[in-house]
Order: structure tokens, then sequence, then C-alpha cells
């Protein structure tokens, strides 16, 4: 992992932000001033299993899945990657300041737009569309995550494969399938079976 100073990076931050609230010059200049780009190669952690979240990040590029391990088992619960979930962290972890569960890590190379989330509650306070964002973002993840544990409840591993193929669309040939019968919970030769089936409609 190498880090870089890179402003003109800022921009698609800015613009996602702005797809949402209307953001000052002033907005803009606190945003900027304590933002870090930092570069990921594949297999790279940003998150450990048991290292305390300290900051928020964004997606530039590349894909990231966040995983648990249990029994053994690598569980995926999602992947953050530009066209979905971009904001990047282990949100009980970053929230509570309890050591995380979850592990983060890059599986397509890419870049990664990081705050520290002490400086993002601060912006809070000084902005009010800063507040007004945060609030939004928080009422979007709460939607993802009753989205992912309706279907884990009452999908089955079929529907949780079309599921996946209409949410990430852009993943199928880009990630190992592997990760994707971790998110669907099945085995990898569930999933090629699955996949046959699918194509055979």
């Amino acid at each position: 992992m190498m880090f870089m100073k890179q402003p003109e990076e800022y921009q698609k931050l800015i613009a996602f932000i702005s797809n949402w609230v209307p953001l000052s010059e002033t907005d803009i200049n606190l945003l900027q001033s304590e933002l870090s780009v930092e570069k990921y190669d594949k297999g790279d952690l940003i998150l450990k299993q048991e290292q305390i979240c300290t900051s928020l990040k964004f997606v530039i590029s590349g894909v990231y899945r966040v995983y648990q391990i249990k029994d053994g088992k690598e569980i995926t619960s999602y992947f953050n990657y530009d066209s979905r979930n971009l904001l990047v962290a282990s949100f009980a972890s970053l929230l509570k300041g309890h050591p995380s569960k979850e592990i983060i890590e890059c599986i397509v190379p890419g870049r990664l737009i990081s705050v520290k989330y002490s400086y993002w509650k601060w912006l809070y306070t000084q902005s009010e569309a800063f507040n007004t964002f945060g609030r939004l973002m928080a009422e979007f993840n709460y939607l993802l995550a009753i989205e992912r544990i309706e279907s884990l409840q009452h999908q089955n591993a079929s529907n949780r494969y079309e599921s996946f193929i209409k949410l990430y669309p852009d993943l199928l040939n880009r990630i190992p399938h592997h990760y994707i019968a971790s998110y669907l919970g099945v085995t990898p030769e569930s999933l090629s079976r699955i996949r046959k089936t699918v194509v055979n409609k």
C-alpha cells in the first residue's frame, strides 16, 4: 500500500457528496484539508480482524471485500466498488470504537480516499451540509443492511444469485467466483450448478 496526496482525486468524492447535498466552497475546503489518497494492491488488508476502525474511506477505484471468518470459513458480507457502496469501513467498529469483527480486503487494485472519523464527526458540527449527508448515508446503509438480511432469510440460493447479478452486475467477471459463493452462503461447487441453472432459464 502507498499513500499519496493528490487533490485532483477529491473531485469524485465532492461530486458524490454533492449529489446528496449542496456543498459550499467553505464545506469543500474544510473537507479537502484532511483527506488523503491511499493506493492498494490485490490482497492488501484495509482493516484486520480485531483492529479498531478509525477512518472512513471512499472508493475511487478498485474492488474491496468485507468479510468475517467463522469456524474457519470466510463469510462475505458485501463488496465496495465505484458503482455501489462507496463508503468503506467496519461501521460497528467505527461507531463504537470496538475491535472489528470484520476484515476489509482489496481484491482488485485501486485507490481509496481516507478521512479520520474524528475529523468527519467534527465536520458535522461545522457544516449543516455534512451533518445532513451523514444522516442520509446512515439511512442509506441501513437500507442496504436490511436488503442483505432479507436476502439471506427469505431467498433461496438461486434467488440470491439472481439478486447478486442485479446488485453487482460489474463484478461477475472481475472477482474470483469463490468470493461470490462466500457472499451467497454456498460452496463454489453449488455456485457452479446455480450459474448453469440460471443461464439455462
